[in-house]
C-alpha cells in the first residue's frame, strides 16, 4: 500500500514543484505557461493530500482515540497545517504558497513508512524461517525401545539418530554420535559431527 502511494504521490509532486512560484524564483527558471497552469499546484497538492495524507490522519485519529499520540499525530498536524495554509493563500487571504512543501512532505513520509513496513516484513520472514528450524520431536530411549516424543524429561536418556537421507534431521539433545544441523544458531548449512559429551544445540538454547 505504501509503495503504491509513494510512486503516485511522487509523480504528482513533480509538477507541483515545477510550477511552484517559489521554486521558480529560487532556481531562476520559468515553467511553461499553459491554460490553468496556476491551478496545477493547488489541484495536484490537494490530490496528494487526500491520497497520500489520509493514511496518516487515520493513524493519528486512532492514536488520539487511545490517548497515545505518536508519530502519526505529528505528521498529521504538519500536513493539516500546511494544507490549510496553502488553501487559505490560494483563496487570497494572504500571500504565501507551500503546496510544493505539502506534497513533498507527504511523499517523503510515505516513502519512510514504505521502507519501514518492508523492513518489518523482512524481519518477520527471517523470524518465521528461524522458527521453522526448531525440532518438533525427539527420540527417547526406553529400555530396548526408542520412542518418538514431543517433550523430554532432562533426567531421561536420549538417543539422537543420524539422518538416513541427504537432508539431515535436527538433533534435540545428546547421547550417541550423529551429524547434526546447527544452522538455526550458527547459520552454517553443513552438518556438524557430534559425539558423547559434545556440546549441541537443541531448539533455542544449548544443551549439554
Amino acid at each position: 500500500m505504501f509503495r503504491d502511494k509513494f510512486w503516485l504521490s511522487f509523480a504528482l509532486t513533480i509538477p507541483v514543484v515545477i510550477w511552484s512560484t517559489d521554486v521558480q524564483h529560487w532556481f531562476g527558471y520559468r515553467a511553461p505557461s499553459i491554460p490553468g497552469s496556476n491551478l496545477i499546484p493547488p489541484i495536484l497538492g490537494t490530490v496528494v493530500f487526500v491520497y497520500g495524507g489520509l493514511v496518516f490522519i487515520r493513524g493519528a485519529w486512532s492514536e488520539l482515540a487511545d490517548h497515545k499520540p505518536g508519530m502519526m499525530t505529528l505528521i498529521s498536524l504538519a500536513i493539516i497545517v500546511a494544507f490549510g495554509t496553502s488553501l487559505a493563500a490560494t483563496s487570497g487571504l494572504f500571500e504565501i504558497e507551500v503546496w510544493w512543501e505539502l506534497a513533498s512532505l507527504i511523499t517523503i513520509m510515505v516513502l519512510g513508512h514504505w521502507l519501514e513496513m518492508r523492513a518489518i516484513l523482512q524481519a518477520r520472514g527471517a523470524l518465521n524461517a528461524l522458527a521453522a528450524l526448531l525440532p518438533d520431536t525427539a527420540e527417547r530411549v526406553s529400555g530396548p525401545e526408542i520412542q518418538t516424543v514431543r517433550s523430554l524429561n532432562c533426567t531421561r536418556r536420549r538417543c539422537p539418530r543420524p539422518a538416513r537421507n541427504p537432508r539431515p534431521s535436527r538433533w534435540p539433545s545428546r547421547g550417541g554420535a550423529a551429524d547434526v544441523d546447527e544452522s538455526m544458531i550458527t547459520g552454517e548449512s553443513r552438518t556438524v559431527s557430534k559425539g558423547p559429551s559434545a556440546t549441541v544445540i537443541a531448539g533455542r538454547s544449548p544443551v549439554r
